[in-house]
């Protein structure tokens, strides 16, 4: 019997900066891109994979489109940026643009991302440390009594 691969999951094309306002990302730049044809013409855009930490999800081959984050973003192809996106000053008759704010000088954003590349946060995993408890001999005798294996 052939096994079929499952197509890849396009997780990373539906986000949006909106939908990453104020999270801690890692940002990681893969490609700068011109010549994209769009609804509205050909456009530049910068190709990235993030890492959400608030969420601990990851998004793969997100286009953004932004003059200001691809800006910031296109010397570091290659590099990992540590910032949060947010919303700069609207030029009249525009909307506020996308920027990203540095979150490299913010000590618990850098444990917190240090951590996760470590492999101590996880994807999907909770932030919540996990708490490991004093099994005293009345509560082991109650988990040998019921079979309980230890996990």
């Amino acid at each position: 019997m052939t096994a079929f691969a499952a197509p890849a999951s396009s997780q990373g094309a539906s986000v949006k900066p909106g939908d990453l306002q104020g999270r801690l990302l890692i940002i990681k730049p893969v490609q700068y891109k011109t010549g994209i044809q769009t609804s509205l013409g050909e456009a530049e855009a910068i190709e990235v994979d993030i890492v959400d930490l608030d969420n601990n999800e990851e998004h793969l081959g997100v286009l953004f489109f932004n003059v200001a984050l691809r800006s910031a973003l296109k010397p570091n192809i290659g590099k990992q940026v540590l910032a949060r996106i947010g919303q700069g000053v609207a030029k009249p008759g525009k909307s506020a643009p996308w920027v990203l704010i540095n979150a490299a000088d913010t000590p618990a954003d850098v444990e917190k991302a240090t951590a996760y590349l470590a492999g101590e946060i996880t994807k999907g995993a909770s932030e919540q440390p996990v708490t490991t408890l004093a099994v005293t001999p009345e509560i082991q005798a109650l988990i040998d009594k019921l079979g309980a294996k230890p996990f």
